[in-house]
């Protein structure tokens, strides 16, 4: 759901601008910036990639609109800290080549980006202590079922956030967009897991938390 500038006031976006500039500040510093060196490719394939299919889109009116968002497996294969910072690129490359303002850019990084990044970081650090270490339980927690969740959540908050700004009425959203959120849910979840299965199966070392010693060993080792 990508939501112009003319939807929020300047309060809206100066807030949204400085938690992001702040998260951003923590994970520049945090971030693990030897994976990107040595992996300096995939991560800026997987910028242009998650690009590519966020301009792949559909729509009801000006606002409502579909997409996928990919910030799943981003932060599996990456970390949150270089996942922010690689949907923050996303975001701005979307408004720009789509005309929808970039002063909506912090907050759109927020909603689209922050949400599905958030789930996925702490149902990751759940399922590592709670569940069984298999890959048929990383790929369908942490990558399926997180991107089900984190597709529930932005369609919930983006709701919430054209109800608060008064663009659309809370009936209108129940009726034409809440609706196609199991559309949206499933096929987000199936694509991330489907990316998640392939690169732990072929490059296991692109997703530096799915230890292959661990999660492919035999039962009784």
């Amino acid at each position: 759901m990508d939501i112009p500038a003319s939807v929020f006031n300047e309060d809206w976006l100066l807030v949204a601008g400085f938690v992001l500039f702040l998260l951003l500040l923590r994970a520049g510093r945090s971030a693990p910036w030897a994976y990107v060196r040595e992996h300096v490719h995939v991560y800026l394939g997987a910028i242009v990639f998650a690009s590519l299919i966020w301009m792949l889109r559909a729509g009801i009116g000006s606002h409502l609109t579909f997409h996928f968002l990919g910030a799943v497996v981003m932060t599996l294969m990456f970390g949150w800290e270089l996942a922010l910072l690689a949907l923050t690129v996303v975001v701005t490359i979307t408004f720009w080549r789509l005309d929808a303002g970039l002063l909506a850019v912090p907050l759109n990084t927020l909603v689209m980006g922050g949400i599905p990044i958030l789930i996925t970081h702490f149902l990751l650090r759940w399922s590592q202590r709670r569940l069984p270490t298999n890959i048929f339980v990383f790929v369908f927690v942490n990558a399926f079922l997180a991107g089900i969740l984190g597709t529930i959540a932005v369609v919930g908050a983006g709701s919430l956030l054209l109800w608060l700004t008064e663009t659309f009425s809370a009936s209108y959203l129940q009726s034409y967009y809440l609706p196609f959120i199991p559309l949206l849910m499933l096929p987000e979840g199936v694509i991330n897991g489907m990316l998640t299965a392939i690169v732990v199966v072929y490059r296991p070392q692109l997703i530096p938390v799915f230890d292959d010693a661990l999660y492919l060993r035999k039962r009784g080792e």
